[in-house]
């Protein structure tokens, strides 16, 4: 009983204590009164704040197309336009190319023009478009304003040739101030539905951008420039070279400049191929005349000293061909074309339009270099006579995974082995055999090697209007 007396007692104090002691709201409103506690639990009933959405950037690397299919023929455009559509007021985009004939990007500029960014525009004068008058009228032609659309006089720092650049040059975009973005790619519906081609882009690139602007200043004065061959380097990665060059022959050649300090052995921390030759590709659009045989002879000199070579183009001349076509105490240089007739009527309707050298291993005095070479110069006599640009990456991780890995892409999918070039049997099973012949993925088409009895326009041709709607890149 008396047990019983003294649970029932610590029962009842335990009642009364907690009926005096405060509630969890009290307690944790800082003040016993009942406001404080009906002030608290309306504060945790209110929805709390959504956070801020993040600020859009350009995406950086370098990317490619895939003309013929679907979204990714526009993918380069659409790195453009979005960098165009989050353009800030008061900011600059600056634009250099050879053609334009997109009126749906015609139409983005303007808009940009309109809500305040300053908006500047140098193409060739081979044609005007429906979306270059677009921009006349939107944006003016007098070169003196903040915004204007021009057409420079057979080049803008040359005469007597193209002006061939391409590159889009943006002061403020999103949440990125200077980004630079260069390659191949003009804004024209080939360039996405029949071409291969390549865009690099990078932001927050302030020495980069200064070296271009110095270009495009240059450029925008339609005369020519001295000196007219421009070097310019941008910190230990970037370098912009600028035609036109001022000598021509194998001796002076900028291409040959860079392939004399390729050494084949000795390739080393990871950059080489697995016996530590240094590896050497190409990915040209038109490689031919003079300058494109003594190019192809480097090429074949430096496969048969034991580079790791493998080379793509669009379109080869003759004498490249031949070149090609001639044994070395290796072989015969691996080659593969990229142009294609799809129309089964004599003329390339889809084909490379890159412009691209890729060099890892031992380069100079250092035995891990990678090198991407890109920009808008052909393998040819007027991939120096214009105003054209070579742009050198050096020793940038990401930039080489990139452009390597396209050119494997385009090796295994998109490019067939040449049929001028005796290779002994290779083994159709092994992706990896230089010599295998890939069918481009989904065509279905003849792939035809381009000889000299087929007829293909040259860049110069290509100025001419009124022709096929791949003729004007």
């Amino acid at each position: 009983m008396k047990r019983l007396f003294v649970v029932v007692f610590a029962a009842v104090v335990a009642l009364v204590v907690t009926a005096l002691s405060p509630g969890p709201s009290l307690a944790t409103s800082g003040s016993g009164s009942k406001h404080s506690a009906v002030a608290s639990a309306h504060d945790a009933a209110k929805p709390k704040p959504k956070p801020k959405p993040k600020k859009w950037f350009p995406a950086q690397g370098a990317y490619f197309n895939t003309p013929r299919h679907g979204a990714k023929q526009w993918v380069l455009h659409q790195h453009i336009v979005a960098a165009i559509n989050h353009a800030k007021p008061d900011s600059y985009i600056r634009i250099a190319l050879f053609s334009f004939d997109r009126k749906y990007v015609a139409s983005k500029l303007v808009q940009a023009k309109k809500r305040g960014v300053h908006v500047q525009v140098l193409l060739n004068d081979h044609q005007v478009t429906p979306a270059q008058r677009m921009l006349h009228r939107a944006l003016g032609t007098n070169r003196d304003k903040k915004s204007f659309a021009y057409e420079c006089s057979h080049g803008c720092r040359s005469r007597g040739e193209n002006l061939h650049t391409k590159f889009y040059l943006f002061s403020h975009t999103g949440g990125a101030y200077r980004t630079v973005m260069t390659g191949s790619v003009n804004l024209t519906g080939n360039s996405a539905m029949n071409q291969y081609n390549d865009l690099y882009v990078i932001n927050n690139a302030k020495r980069l951008t200064k070296r271009f602007l110095v270009l495009f200043d240059q450029m925008k004065k339609d005369k020519p420039a001295h000196p007219a061959w421009l070097v310019q380097k941008a910190g230990k990665s970037f370098k912009l070279e600028a035609t036109p060059f001022p000598n021509s022959g194998p001796h002076h050649d900028p291409i040959i400049s860079i392939l004399n300090k390729v050494k084949c052995l000795g390739a080393n921390g990871g950059t080489g191929n697995k016996v530590h030759h240094t590896i050497v590709r190409v990915i040209m659009h038109a490689w031919n005349d003079d300058r494109g045989r003594y190019l192809a002879q480097k090429m074949r000199q430096l496969y048969a000293r034991g580079c790791d070579v493998k080379l793509q183009y669009g379109f080869a001349g003759a004498s490249v061909r031949d070149t090609f076509a001639s044994k070395t105490k290796r072989g015969f240089i691996p080659v593969h074309t990229t142009g294609k007739d799809t129309n089964e009527d004599g003329l390339i309707d889809l084909y490379t339009h890159q412009k691209e050298l890729l060099i890892s291993g031992h380069y100079g005095k250092s035995r891990h270099t990678r090198l991407v070479v890109t920009g808008s110069s052909n393998y040819n006599i007027e991939g120096l006579r214009g105003d054209e640009e070579i742009f050198l990456i050096k020793n940038r991780f990401g930039a080489w995974k990139d452009y390597i890995n396209d050119f494997t892409r385009m090796w295994t999918k998109f490019s067939t082995r040449v049929k001028y070039i005796p290779y002994p049997n290779a083994d159709p099973t092994d992706p990896t055999d230089p010599t295998t012949t890939t069918r481009a993925m989904g065509m279905g088409s003849s792939m035809v090697e381009p000889r000299a009895q087929v007829v293909r326009f040259t860049i110069a041709q290509e100025a001419k209007p009124g022709g096929p709607a791949w003729e004007g890149d």
